[in-house]
This record gives structure tokens, C-alpha cells and sequence, in this order.
């Protein structure tokens, strides 16, 4: 969709829009416990784990599913490179990384770099299910109000 036309369009596109993200958001706060801060800190090592640089291309689903989360090199992220990105304060992201290192949903090796784990993965399923409803969604609002 260009952008003329995501302007033309925009009062729907982007109700559709607050509506998916919303339910997705639902799940995710779910997911963490009602953390939503938890959540945050986990998708942006979760973005640095799994950088779309980083992907393979034509990765599946299924493939995504079953493949470990170690064959993705991720890009380094500390607890400060956290706090600066997110303006979470410091010692609430060293309190969510905690959690999530007990959860097993992230390690920290010993430079100090957070990455996620299989355990994420395969823990948070009905999330990367909601993420892909998401995105379902999105694509069928962007591609309805598209001019062909």
C-alpha cells in the first residue's frame, strides 16, 4: 500500500489496525504475567536475537518452530543498551531480566549479553500464534483499502 493511499484510507486501516494490535497485546501481557514491562524487555532482546539481517531467508513457520534458537547469531544487547533503548530505569530492567533468566526465556553470557532461548520459543508459542494473527490481520487491511 503506498502511502497516498494508507492516507486516503487511514481512518480504517488504522482501526483495524488498534484492534489487532490490541488483541495481540492482550496475549502478550498474558503471557508475562500482566508485565507488560517484562514483555518490552523481552522483545527487544528477542529483536536482537532474531534481527531480520540475521534471519534465514524463507524461513518457515515450521522451520522457526523446530530450528534452535542458536543458529541465529544474535547482535549484542546489555542491561544499559536495554534501560537507553526502552526508559525502562536500569534497575527495573535488571529486575525483568532476572525473571526472565529464571524463566529460562533468556542467558546472559559471560560478556554480559542477554539473548533469548529455545525456552522462549517453545514457552511462548501462543504468542508467535498471536503475532501471526497480527500480521494476517494487518495484511488483509492493508491489501483491502490497496488501490489495484
Amino acid at each position: 500500500m503506498s502511502e497516498a493511499e494508507l492516507r486516503r484510507n487511514f481512518g480504517q486501516v488504522h482501526a483495524l489496525h488498534v484492534a489487532a494490535l490490541t488483541r495481540h497485546l492482550v496475549a502478550c501481557r498474558r503471557a508475562c504475567d500482566g508485565d507488560l514491562d517484562l514483555f518490552l524487555v523481552l522483545t527487544i532482546i528477542g529483536e536482537r536475537s532474531f534481527t531480520p539481517r540475521n534471519a534465514p531467508s524463507g524461513m518457515s513457520l515450521d522451520d522457526f518452530a523446530q530450528r534452535p534458537v542458536s543458529t541465529v547469531r544474535p547482535e549484542a544487547i546489555n542491561l544499559q543498551s536495554i534501560a537507553d533503548y526502552s526508559g525502562i530505569p536500569r534497575e527495573s530492567v535488571r529486575r525483568k531480566l532476572a525473571a526472565l533468566v529464571e524463566r529460562g526465556w533468556v542467558q546472559r553470557d559471560a560478556r554480559g549479553y542477554y539473548a533469548a532461548t529455545d525456552g522462549a520459543k517453545d514457552n511462548l508459542s501462543d504468542l508467535t500464534n498471536s503475532s501471526l494473527r497480527y500480521l494476517r490481520d494487518m495484511a488483509a487491511a492493508l491489501t483491502t483499502f490497496a488501490v489495484t
